[in-house]
């Protein structure tokens, strides 16, 4: 398995160093001013953010909402933020099956 553990379709998939957990506590509470984005490494959408207020707070509910439910978070270098846990499992080398039952990565 390559560094990170995960292979998409496409390749190796990187993995962040930035922590998810974190991700959701600057995106909860302080998502208003873009500490989430400039957490990210997206300094540009960070102070779009902070000069909004969020969106008047539309925008940083939006991004809370996203970061929890939506597709898998990216920093700047298009590496994958993921929480501990997952982590965790990718580096134990047990197999992993995908929800059909066949092993993944194939």
């Amino acid at each position: 398995m390559p560094e990170g553990g995960l292979v998409a379709a496409g390749g190796p998939v990187r993995i962040s160093p930035k922590k998810k957990s974190t991700l959701l506590l600057f995106s909860i509470l302080l998502g208003t001013f873009g500490v989430d984005r400039f957490y990210m490494g997206q300094i540009g959408l960070g102070v779009v953010k902070l000069v909004t207020l969020g969106g008047c707070g539309i925008w940083a509910l939006i991004d809370t909402v996203l970061h929890i439910v939506g597709d898998l978070s990216r920093d700047a270098e298009g590496r994958v933020i993921i929480d501990d846990k997952t982590a965790e499992l990718l580096r134990s080398g047990v197999p992993i099956i995908d929800q059909y039952g066949r092993p993944w990565p194939r």
